[in-house]
């Protein structure tokens, strides 16, 4: 938990970093589709973080952005079931992104919600199963 929140506070000085929205707006026009390895990273940590890992569905990933400080962060999407075992509907996440290795996130992170983001299918994360 404690690791969780020093992340999405990283994340939200990120967020702060930029001069204006011309720097992202270059970041994720330059950006690139997510490497197999880095995909299997983020699997391999929401398998531990998801509640119901094998509850996925609407899953999508963005592709790669780098910011001009050579931060990287990318956002990935997707619907699961909470403790009830009811549907939340479709929330995202900003990755950081560390040597392909996720290095932090924040839930909602608004970066996500940019229009101009591109989204691929993920159907690695959907594939998971139950813990």
């Amino acid at each position: 938990m404690k690791r969780m929140l020093i992340s999405a506070l990283v994340l939200l000085g990120l967020a702060a970093c930029a001069t204006d929205g011309e720097d992202y707006a270059k970041a994720i026009a330059n950006s690139v589709s997510p490497s197999a390895e880095l995909k299997a990273n983020i699997v391999k940590d929401a398998q531990q973080i998801i509640y119901d890992p094998a509850s996925i569905r609407d899953a999508e990933i963005s592709n790669l952005a780098t910011l001009s400080d050579g931060t990287q962060g990318i956002c990935v999407r997707a619907d699961s079931k909470n403790v009830s075992g009811v549907y939340v509907g479709v929330h995202n996440m900003g990755v950081k992104i560390e040597n392909q290795k996720p290095d932090g996130a924040a839930l909602e992170h608004p970066l996500c919600n940019r229009p101009d983001v591109k989204w691929n299918p993920f159907p690695e994360l959907e594939r998971m199963k139950s813990k």
